[in-house]
């Protein structure tokens, strides 16, 4: 994919260096700071361009016309918002994917999604907190993998031989929990069960 990243500080980096990575994508990065474009440009297969991402000079110097996606996650919310409606009047088919970190942006994070045309609004600070704060709730799950939005959990558990779950059977097991939980599967000596409510660990 022709990938377009406007802003190269922390975020913009990894994202780079990500990217990069996999060989698979045509990058380039835009950013103000000369001397960061070239230290990226050395060490990852990237093109840099210095300048201001909302100009559509840049934007068409970096390959506006031919790329599938722009993410900008420069330091302000407002420019990043802007890159991503330049990107998007410029070349109707590219998706934008914007950093947001304002609170007061992310309550209306719906409406900008859908009158901007951007793809997906970020917040990795947020993300982050998030997910410390859903693995807290938890802190016995070996894994936690989210699905459906947030709405469903799937959490792998490792149960010692001291356990007090232990022999009894699941339908009992789950009735003293407040939430709803399905048991997906239990794995025991290396085998894997599908199991009913009858099934004891």
């Amino acid at each position: 994919m022709n990938i377009i990243i406007v802003g190269c500080g922390k975020v913009g980096q990894a994202l780079t260096e990500q990217l990069s990575s996999e060989g698979k994508h045509d990058i380039t990065i835009i950013d103000l700071n000369r001397a960061i474009l070239q230290n990226i440009a050395n060490t990852n297969d990237v093109m840099g361009i210095a300048g201001n991402g909302t100009s559509f000079s840049v934007l068409q110097e970096a390959g506006i016309d031919v790329a599938d996606i722009l993410i900008a996650v420069t330091n302000s919310d407002e420019l990043n918002l802007l890159c991503c409606v330049i990107a998007k009047k410029s070349r109707s088919k590219i998706a934008t994917i914007a950093r947001v970190r304002s609170h007061s942006y992310f309550k209306e994070i719906s409406y900008l999604r859908e009158s901007l045309g951007i793809a997906m609004i970020i917040n990795p600070e947020l993300m982050a907190a998030t997910e410390i704060a859903r693995l807290l709730r938890f802190p016995n799950a070996i894994e936690i993998s989210t699905f459906a939005k947030g709405r469903v959990e799937l959490m792998t558990f490792r149960l010692g031989e001291s356990n007090p779950m232990n022999q009894m059977a699941l339908s009992h097991v789950v009735s003293h929990f407040k939430a709803n939980i399905v048991v997906c599967a239990v794995e025991r000596n290396h085998q894997v069960f599908i199991p009913n409510g009858n099934f004891i660990k």
